[in-house]
């Protein structure tokens, strides 16, 4: 019987997401993954924060979607990559297009906690006054002002997908992409070689034979 691997992630859709019957493309990309290499998976749910520490000081635990940043890069091992998406401020109202104009326009940010956009806020000199930091998933959509004066800073792929379903009437506007990231298949800092090894070449044909686009198109066309 094939070994069993826990994966941790969290609700972040279309990326990962809590549901019987939609998996969320990484979700679905990782688990083709594993099987191609001979594994079984389990994806757990846990508080994103609680999850993140628990990979890093656990063995052998893998981790999605995991964004590679320079505070996390010495606590986890990085398989591979699955993607790149890019952050950026949404607000009902006005376009914010650079980290300066959220600074001077913006009288609070909503931000996921324990998320690389938290990470990122807090490098570029954000205080804390101005971050209205969430639990992920804690319903940002509800709770962003409708005055123009407040932004959701996140993946542009997830804002767009929980917006379109949040049933809020008004329009969303997007600003200019501000970042990018690389969003990875993580595993603990103990890990396998061959595990690593493994896994690494398994993303990487899933990616090579079209696998990976078929998927993703799945959930964002």
């Amino acid at each position: 019987m094939a070994e069993r691997l826990r994966i941790y992630s969290v609700d972040a859709p279309p990326m990962t997401m809590d549901q019987a019957d939609q998996g969320g493309f990484v979700a679905d990309i990782t688990l083709e993954a594993l099987k191609r290499a001979g594994y079984q998976g389990e994806i757990i749910f846990d508080p994103w924060k609680r999850g993140q520490q628990e990979v890093a000081e656990g063995e052998n635990l893998l981790i999605i979607p995991f964004a590679r940043s320079p505070a996390r890069e010495p606590n986890y091992t990085w398989i591979a990559k699955i993607f790149t998406t890019e952050r950026s401020f949404a607000t009902v109202g006005k376009s914010i297009d650079s980290f300066e104009q959220a600074r001077a326009e913006l009288s609070s940010i909503i931000v996921g906690q324990g998320t690389a956009q938290e990470e990122l806020l807090k490098a570029k000199g954000f205080p804390q006054s101005q971050l209205r930091t969430l639990k992920v998933g804690q319903r940002e959509t509800e709770v962003l002002s409708p005055n123009g004066d407040e932004a959701w800073f996140n993946g542009t792929p997830e804002t767009l997908w929980k917006w379109k379903r949040s049933g809020r009437p008004e329009k969303i506007v997007i600003g200019k992409a501000v970042a990018f990231d690389d969003v990875y298949l993580a595993c603990s800092r103990k890990c396998s070689p061959h595990l690593v090894e493994t896994l690494k070449a398994a993303v990487d044909s899933v990616i090579a034979d079209g696998t990976a686009q078929r998927i993703s198109d799945q959930y964002v066309k």
